[in-house]
């Protein structure tokens, strides 16, 4: 219960770091992210206030300005006053030099409100009142008039520009003080966050140390756990490339049986110690027959019936233990063993056989059962190869073999027979084809029915496969007709052979229902190579020719094909 515990602890611990992590890691962008962010807002206020300090500056300027203006206009007022009481000419100066700088004055107050139309279109109505204020000047060196209407429109015109000002001045400091105002907020909030930030951040830090001692016991036990886990990988990925290395030794295989053997090897190499065989069931689908062992398995019998298999029965894996299976299967000659697996080899739907594993001790049986998986694969993939490699069998066989007899047919016939003639040419040795063809076989089927005239047909090619040597090739050229390639053979053993075939065949004594099909004979035409034939089609034409020969000249004969006069070799009936 305690390492039930201890392990539901690991497996929690690295899920609880796992949260911390993510959310330290968070909680750092969401730091990063308000601090640009108060940093952004921070510096937009602070641009603002700058901003609002400079029009408010700006604003004390143009006051100024005007304010100077205003005193200029009252030491024009006070100038042409003293002018009108003295007459003195330089008052009047005075009074021209300082409508003359107003002039001044008015273009700088244009310069410093040009970015406002309102106070700009006043400051041109300044200027305008100032020019009328400079030439009722020029009019009062002879009036020695004041001109008090010019003085009030342009003090007025001023007053116009102050007060626009003042209100202006006003905003702007309401601005300035919202302005630091709100950076001063913002710097108490940035601040307040900030040690909220750390505060929280610290907490995480200081938890993730107290928790890090407990963790390491933690991880050092699921470590433990974990190189388990990895020498079962090992085992597994090694388990792979045994059965990679089975799969590329299958595909070797050219036949069922080498296919068969294979797999028996790998299996008692994945189970040492054990025995085993592969059963297949044979070509009339009726009994099992023992194709390969290993091992010797002398409790299994060979011939036995599908369903003495419980393993083809349930068409599943099917071990026999005991205390768990106590049926044994009845497959065994003598007593069986106490633990056995049989394995169906089934590929496409169909049922192939079974695979036979017997294991002698307790300690073999475990390692089977370690490795039942990587078994049942191991006997998956040979199923499939075998099949494989039964079908292609199969179709190879119907591709060159004649359905009824068995022998080569026509096609085969023609590439063997190339074959051979490059052959003997390379050699610079002689080859022999004989024509052969069944005398009257036609009576054979008018009297006695087409399934006798079949059985005659196999009976022949029966002799023939009994007649040739292992090297020679015997086919069936079409209907009654035969064709047999002797290659390295004269022309006198070749004679001699088509002789002692036609003698055997004359001395078959066939019966079909119990009753006799009566006499048969062969009309045999044979011709060489290189000479007189010299090609495949030559060969062909003139042993036709010497079959023909032997027809016309009363059957039952062979004639060698010759430039010279036809050889006979008369049998009688």
């Amino acid at each position: 219960m305690s390492d039930k515990l201890s392990m539901d602890q690991v497996l929690r611990a690295p899920m609880r770091v796992g949260r911390v992590v993510p959310l330290l890691v968070l909680s750092a962008f969401g730091a990063i992210a308000f601090t640009c962010a108060v940093a952004t807002v921070g510096y937009a206020n602070n641009q603002h206030m700058a901003d609002a300090r400079v029009w408010l500056e700006h604003s004390h300027s143009v006051l100024t300005l005007l304010q100077n203006q205003g005193q200029r206009l009252d030491r024009v007022s006070a100038s042409m006053q003293l002018y009108r009481a003295t007459g003195d000419d330089r008052h009047l100066s005075n009074a021209q030099s300082t409508t003359a700088a107003m002039r001044v004055g008015v273009d700088n107050l244009e310069t410093l409100v040009r970015d406002n139309p309102s106070q700009t279109q006043h400051a041109k109505d300044l200027d305008v009142k100032i020019d009328g204020l400079a030439h009722a000047l020029d009019a009062a060196k002879t009036s020695r008039e004041i001109p008090d209407r010019e003085l009030r429109e342009s003090r007025s015109a001023i007053t116009v520009i102050q007060d626009e000002e003042h209100g202006l001045l006003t905003q702007r400091a309401d601005d300035t003080q919202k302005a630091t105002t709100r950076s001063l907020v913002l710097g108490i909030f940035f601040l307040g966050s900030s040690l909220v930030v750390i505060v929280v951040l610290f907490a995480f830090l200081i938890r993730d140390a107290l928790r890090r001692r407990a963790f390491e016991t933690q991880i050092s036990i699921a470590n433990d756990r974990l190189e388990g886990t990895v020498e079962k990988l090992k085992r597994h990925g090694a388990d792979s490339v045994f059965l990679k290395s089975s799969r590329d030794e299958l595909q070797l295989c050219v036949t069922s049986l080498e296919a068969q053997k294979c797999t028996g090897r790998h299996l008692h190499e994945l189970v040492p110690g054990s025995r085993g065989a592969t059963v297949i069931l044979n070509n009339s689908r009726t009994l099992m027959e023992i194709m390969t062992t290993w091992g010797e398995p002398n409790s299994l019998s060979d011939g036995f019936a599908l369903e003495t298999c419980c393993g083809l029965r349930t068409g599943r894996s099917r071990w026999r233990k005991p205390g768990e299976s106590e049926i044994h299967c009845s497959h065994f000659a003598g007593v069986p063993p106490e633990n056995y697996l049989c394995i169906p080899l089934a590929a496409q739907g169909e049922t192939i056989g079974f695979t036979y594993l017997e294991f002698p001790t307790e300690e073999i049986a475990q390692l089977a059962c370690d490795r039942l998986v990587l078994i049942e694969e191991m006997v998956e993939l040979a199923s499939m190869t075998i099949a494989a490699l039964n079908l292609r069998a199969k179709l190879e066989s119907q591709s060159i073999r004649d359905v009824l007899t068995g022998l080569f047919n026509r096609r085969f016939m023609e590439v063997a027979l190339e074959r051979e003639l490059h052959r003997a040419t390379r050699r610079g040795s002689s080859l022999a084809v004989l024509l052969l063809d069944v005398d009257h076989f036609k009576d054979f089927n008018d009297t006695f029915g087409h399934e006798a005239g079949d059985v005659v047909l196999r009976e022949v090619g029966a002799c023939f496969l009994q007649s040739v040597r292992t090297e020679d090739i015997v086919c069936r050229y079409g209907g009654e007709e035969f064709v047999i390639i002797f290659p390295e053979i004269t022309a006198e053993m070749a004679l001699q052979r088509a002789e002692k075939i036609r003698e055997q065949i004359s001395a078959l004594r066939i019966q079909f229902k119990g009753q006799p099909l009566g006499h048969i004979s062969l009309s045999i035409g044979l011709a060489m190579f290189p000479y007189p034939a010299s090609s495949v089609d030559e060969l062909l034409r003139m042993a036709d020719h010497a079959l023909y020969d032997a027809k016309q000249s009363g059957r039952n004969r062979t004639v060698v094909a010759s430039h010279a006069p036809a050889l006979f070799l008369k049998k009688e009936h």
